[in-house]
């Protein structure tokens, strides 16, 4: 018995996958949503609107010395990275892919900004020992990788909107214009009276 090449089947043709790639866009929309909301909870907790157990008056300083990693925590970093693999590559582009990856973009750059800055301020505050700082800015850099995948997918040509297409009629100027009744096509107006 011959061994024939098996046929791919593809995602879509195959109803096993339908439910499943119909919950792509929601999913990475609510995975969106998940991390915009957990870098805002972590923003109050800098700011101070969320409680912070730290002793003695917390300055800014020790604020981003213990809240700063969140902003670039792996599980945050995923997130969008995930949503834009859904939406992008997972069964092919989705409707709305183009402002998904958007959004996506905007949350990494947004997570990536709080946590160069809480790097920073956490800097002047010498609350943590030894190496810690280092390992900070390697999750700093992991969420630059990420921002740049995801930048990367957003500026492909599959996802840029269409540019209008303008067609050459191959009229130069008015002389090269003729009705279709051959005479001025400023009549237009009187012709249209006497039909």
């Amino acid at each position: 018995m011959e061994d024939q090449p098996r046929e791919q089947a593809s995602l879509e043709g195959t109803p096993s996958w339908s439910a499943a790639l119909r919950v792509r866009e929601p999913v990475g929309w609510a995975l969106l949503a998940l991390t915009a909301f957990a870098l805002l909870v972590s923003l109050g907790q800098l700011l101070g609107l969320v409680g912070v157990p730290l002793p003695g008056p917390p300055t800014f300083a020790l604020r981003a010395s213990a809240v700063g990693p969140q902003f670039v925590d792996f599980g945050l970093v995923v997130l969008p990275v995930l949503s834009v693999v859904l939406v992008t590559f997972a069964g092919g582009l989705t409707d709305r892919a183009r402002q998904v990856v958007q959004a996506a973009t905007a949350i990494e750059a947004f997570g990536l900004a709080l946590g160069v800055i809480t790097w920073a301020g956490a800097l002047g505050a010498h609350a943590r020992p030894g190496a810690w700082f280092v390992f900070f800015l390697v999750d700093i850099l992991i969420a630059a990788t990420a921002l740049t995948f995801i930048a990367a997918v957003l500026r492909s040509p599959v996802l840029q909107p269409p540019r209008p297409q303008y067609q050459d009629l191959g009229v130069d100027d008015e002389e090269d214009y003729e009705d279709d009744d051959g005479d001025d096509p400023g009549d237009d107006e009187v012709d249209f009276k006497r039909r």
